[in-house]
């Protein structure tokens, strides 16, 4: 991980977050499923050891979305640590542009719909 953590892409960041996070979650959404076939199945053994993996995912998913949260955090202040008020633009107002800057390249393209 670099030490200089204003160098981070925070879209990346988030980016990143969003797609781990998410397949961790189907994949708990799968074994919880799993687990509920087994169990309708007879093999207690197998829903069990099933219902085990998909807890471990979910608490996973939670840690890893908060660690995200933490590197996001850090990297924000990294970036913003260095900004400092002109006669033209306060630090507000610098730390602002950022940020929307950082959430308009998060978002995707609007689609066109045609008339």
């Amino acid at each position: 991980m670099p030490t200089d953590l204003s160098t981070l892409d925070l879209a990346t960041i988030n980016a990143a977050q969003s797609v781990i996070v998410a397949t961790l979650r189907s994949k708990c959404c799968q074994w919880e499923q799993d687990s509920v076939d087994a169990a309708a199945a007879g093999r207690l053994t197998n829903a069990l050891m099933l219902e085990h993996w998909a807890f471990a995912a979910d608490l996973l998913s939670t840690t890893i979305s908060s660690e995200f949260t933490n590197l996001f955090c850090q990297a924000i202040s990294a970036h913003f640590g260095n900004l400092t008020a002109t006669p033209h633009r306060s630090t507000a107002d610098q730390v602002l542009d950022a940020v929307a800057l950082e959430v308009a390249s998060a978002q995707q393209a609007p689609e066109l719909v045609g008339a």
